[in-house]
């Protein structure tokens, strides 16, 4: 009885977590941040340690957002490659530190990056949308009306 008590426990978990992924007027595309070699010329503002449902609230409050970035898992380092330039000028929101970090394949590194932990978003406007992998670490919403324009 304990078992199936858990298994129950279990399952309702899972469908209120894919259940708050899903909102009316939002379109979800799983496993994928902005580039961490882009610019990120396009971001309309960031939120730390929020939670999904707060992060849906803020993109339908501000017309500027077309699609935000939600960070569900972990943390997640996107290292700016070495052959990009990177001015601290041009990073108004302050994303990017300099830092060491640790490579998937185990391997240390130093440099500029930016870092993500569970519930931070950044929002964004469409132009200048550069999507990259981000296995089980972060999924990306967009303002149904934004895809279509």
């Amino acid at each position: 009885m304990k078992h199936i008590f858990l298994l129950i426990v279990a399952f309702a978990i899972q469908f209120v977590t894919l259940h708050a992924a899903e909102r009316e007027g939002f379109s979800v595309k799983r496993d994928v941040a902005q580039y961490g070699g882009s610019d990120y010329v396009n971001v309309v503002c960031i939120e730390r340690g929020i939670s999904l449902e707060n992060a849906f609230e803020i993109a339908q409050s501000n017309s500027d957002i077309d699609y935000f970035v939600y960070t569900k898992g972990g943390q997640m380092v996107l290292v700016i490659p070495s052959d990009v330039h990177y001015d601290p000028i041009n990073d108004p929101f302050k994303l990017v530190s300099e830092s060491n970090f640790r490579y998937d394949s185990g391997d240390y590194g130093h440099g500029y990056c930016r870092i993500f932990r569970q519930g931070d978003v950044v929002f964004f406007k469409k132009e200048g949308m550069w999507l990259g992998s981000a296995s089980g670490l972060a999924d990306a919403y967009f303002k149904e009306k934004s895809i279509s324009e």
